[in-house]
């Protein structure tokens, strides 16, 4: 069975507010924090170990295509579609496999899909959403006009419409190292005319942790363009409650820590060969002898992290922006007016040939007019 937070008044849908960071209703205006309701995750766990089907209740007939198309990768297989039936209006509901909350487009009635938040879907951590639709999109709108050579006419209500609120699957890593190095380091300086080279035996130890790095689990999102809107702020970092993904769409993950050991394994070593350099900082050169450096196994913890998506086609082509759903942070890439560029390129040209015409006119005795 599927399930829907019903407003305790009025028993309409209720959603997820990120401006007061409580559950609204829409009707009658009640709000309720995610504590003041009574169904908890694990309500939708027990539920779904009586349920025969699949079903769901899954806002708009537009949303739930413009979810897919906000994230799908064209250099990826397409992913498998599964049917479900809204509970409410009882419509037949084609969705991403991988899907775990969205929307009813006959009905609007918000949806949880039970089995890709439960056993080993079911995440341990959430972040709810702190930006609001409004701001990302005035966020956005900022952003856009600020880029050198966006096009005039590129940003149009429309398109901004189509910004979708998604909860993406990461994975938060924990790691640790025990470093033990020893090296040789060059030293090379001058005074006055003489010149000085000294080499030193260097010794260091020390304990490090990383903690909380996220990788994104879902293999149809680009990676950079995650990495590029980070860090989250974990302060906001909440025990998973699914009430948080009322009135939001949310995937599970296709990329296990196993999947992503590779990409792991590079930031981690990217990390540990920073801590070696500021061993030898203030040498000219050095060169490592012994490292006995420990590495623990790193830990990794299944969280939801909030995030304004925008497919946004222009002249044919696709582009693709994210926004950190609670910090605010924009990546994506502007296309490029060759109008402004011309224009650029035509001022450069004059104010060049103003400077020019000063400099010939100043070793020829004057002006040359």
């Amino acid at each position: 069975m599927a399930d829907s937070i019903k407003c305790p008044n009025c028993s309409a849908n209720l959603i997820f507010d990120p401006a007061s960071q409580k559950l609204v209703c829409e009707y009658c205006g009640g709000s309720f924090s995610p504590a003041e309701l009574e169904k908890t995750a694990g309500d939708i766990i027990d539920e779904t170990k009586d349920s025969a089907s699949d079903n769901i209740e899954i806002s708009e007939d537009t949303k739930l295509q413009e979810h897919l198309e906000a994230i799908e990768d064209i250099d990826q297989a397409p992913v498998e579609n599964i049917e479900f039936t809204c509970n409410s209006c009882g419509g037949t509901i084609l969705a991403d496999m991988n899907t775990s909350a969205t929307f009813c487009p006959f009905c609007g009635s918000p949806a949880i899909v039970k089995k890709s938040l439960t056993g080993e879907f079911k995440p341990d951590y959430i972040i709810p959403f702190k930006i609001t639709r409004e701001e990302a999109e005035n966020m956005f709108i900022g952003w856009s006009k600020g880029g050198k050579f966006t096009p005039f006419n590129f940003v149009s209500p429309e398109n901004i419409a189509k910004i979708t609120g998604l909860y993406v699957p990461f994975w938060l890593y924990d790691f640790s190292a025990d470093f033990d190095i020893e090296g040789t380091a060059n030293k090379d300086y001058s005074r006055g005319d003489y010149s000085y080279h000294e080499v030193y035996e260097v010794a260091r130890k020390g304990h490090y942790e990383w903690r909380k790095i996220p990788f994104d689990g879902e293999t149809r999102i680009d990676d950079k363009l995650m990495e590029a809107i980070e860090p989250y702020k974990y302060n906001d970092l909440r025990n998973f409650d699914y009430k948080y993904l009322q009135g939001f769409f949310a995937d599970r993950y296709d990329q296990d820590p196993e999947g992503l050991k590779a990409r792991v394994d590079k930031r981690f070593k990217s990390y540990m060969n920073d801590v070696r350099k500021t061993f030898f900082k203030g040498y000219s050169s050095h060169k490592i002898t012994r490292d006995d450096t420990k590495v623990d196994r790193p830990d990794a913890k299944y969280a939801l992290l909030p995030i304004w998506f925008l497919s946004y086609k222009y002249l044919g082509k696709y582009y693709y922006f994210a926004i950190n759903g609670q910090t605010g942070e924009i990546a994506g890439t502007l296309p490029v007016s060759r109008v402004k560029r011309l224009l650029l390129f035509s001022g450069i040209l004059a104010v060049s040939a103003v400077i020019v015409r000063l400099i010939v006119g100043y070793f020829m005795g004057g002006y040359v007019g």
